[in-house]
């Protein structure tokens, strides 16, 4: 039997409109799993500011872009040329209110490209009530390949949400 083409035109402008509802449901739907998590995830651009840890003289600046991902671990790379350090790892965690801790940690190079050992790095921070700014403030060890600390180091630094 067969249908009058009105007929089917109807049919397939309500299966249409269906499936859009039922599209747009979804990708609200996804859109409010997004939100609801922790305000600090998602890409930062941060400018870090090396300083001595005794008088407080700033010692240089670099730019950092920092990854916060779900569930809690972080990856970082920074202005610093690749040579000298390999890939950063971490994990973050939300301390009380808008309080974050950082703890990250990569290995570090000779200049021949021989293992020199790692940096440890502790990243205190505050998120601004925009949630698009970061204050913090950061110390670092760097551990030479026998496990002694070599030397420690100050910092401050300001990120702004990328996306």
């Amino acid at each position: 039997m067969t249908q009058p083409k009105s007929l089917k035109s109807a049919a397939l402008v309500a299966v249409t409109a269906a499936t859009t509802l039922v599209i747009q449901a979804s990708s609200g739907a996804l859109a409010q799993s997004a939100r609801d998590g922790d305000p600090v995830e998602g890409v930062w651009d941060f400018t870090v500011t090396r300083k001595d840890c005794a008088s407080g003289a700033v010692l240089g600046t670099q730019k950092s872009a920092s990854v916060f991902h779900r569930g809690g671990t972080f990856s970082n790379d920074n202005s610093t040329t690749p040579a000298t350090h390999g890939a950063t790892f971490g994990t973050w965690k939300r301390g009380s209110g808008t309080a974050y801790a950082v703890n990250m940690v990569f290995m570090r190079f000779n200049a021949d490209g021989t293992l020199a050992g790692t940096q440890k790095v502790q990243r205190s921070m505050a998120m601004a009530g925009d949630g698009n700014n970061i204050t913090g403030t950061v110390a670092v060890q760097t551990i030479d390949t026998a496990g002694v600390v070599a030397a420690q180091g100050c910092a401050s630094e300001t990120g702004v949400r990328v996306f």
